[in-house]
């Protein structure tokens, strides 16, 4: 555990520098968000998740310096800082990539575990976007999942596999929250509190990560998954 802080203050450093190299052209603030704040993360497979709020005048260019940057000069498998519009979280267009692949309100669920490292310290207050139930995140999850990803899988494309498994691991945590109350996302977490019938889905989909998401396996397990997600249709 102090090898991990010790690591995390140093990603924060690196953070930090780019916060204010950048905070004249639209930066706000920057948090550390996803698996490395978990009993999860492992630096040697682990991607290292951030997010920028920014303002309206942020450029997406300086996004992708700021990424070439972090994989040019460090030595962790995949460092990203995500920029997240300021306005996204407030209703207004989407215009980023994170936003697009994540719905905003979603983001805003799990802000509570996002760790601040610099700029303006945020509170969920903040932001316009309406707070949501567990059931409005499962449905939003499951909207993403058939609208994005079924489709593509049925006809035998998996490129987005690991967004599909992930989604499904969310709604896994989801439900878990209403039967257990709110806790912080894991694996770990998952097995713990999922009752038998959904265990079985979640060792599945750890499987999935697991093998760096191997197609065959993903074949074989595709028709107990859709079982899975049409029983969440009357949510």
């Amino acid at each position: 555990m102090k090898i991990k802080q010790k690591q995390i203050r140093y990603i924060e450093l690196i953070l930090k520098k780019n916060f204010l190299e950048y905070k004249n052209r639209g930066l706000l603030a920057i948090y550390l968000w996803g698996s490395i704040l978990t009993e999860d993360f492992n630096f040697k497979s682990s991607d290292i998740d951030s997010i920028a709020i920014v303002s309206d005048k942020a450029k997406i260019k300086d996004n992708k310096n700021i990424n070439c940057f972090l994989k040019k000069n460090l030595d962790y498998r995949d460092f990203k800082l995500n920029y997240l519009y300021k306005n996204e979280l407030n209703g207004g267009r989407i215009r980023s990539r994170l936003a697009r692949v994540i719905d905003p309100r979603l983001l805003l669920l799990d802000f509570k575990n996002w760790k601040y490292v610099a700029g303006k310290k945020y509170s969920r207050k903040n932001f316009k976007l309406k707070e949501i139930s567990f059931d409005e995140a499962i449905k939003l999850n499951l909207k993403t999942i058939k609208k994005k990803h079924l489709l593509l899988l049925k006809k035998g494309n998996f490129n987005l596999l690991q967004y599909f498994v992930k989604n499904l691991l969310k709604i896994n945590h989801y439900l878990n929250e209403k039967d257990f109350g709110e806790h912080k996302f894991s694996y770990k977490s998952l097995i713990k509190f999922s009752p038998e019938k959904r265990k079985k889905v979640v060792r599945i989909l750890l499987k999935m990560k697991k093998s760096k998401w191997d197609k065959n396996l993903a074949k074989k397990n595709l028709p107990l998954l859709i079982d899975f997600i049409n029983t969440l249709s009357n949510l």
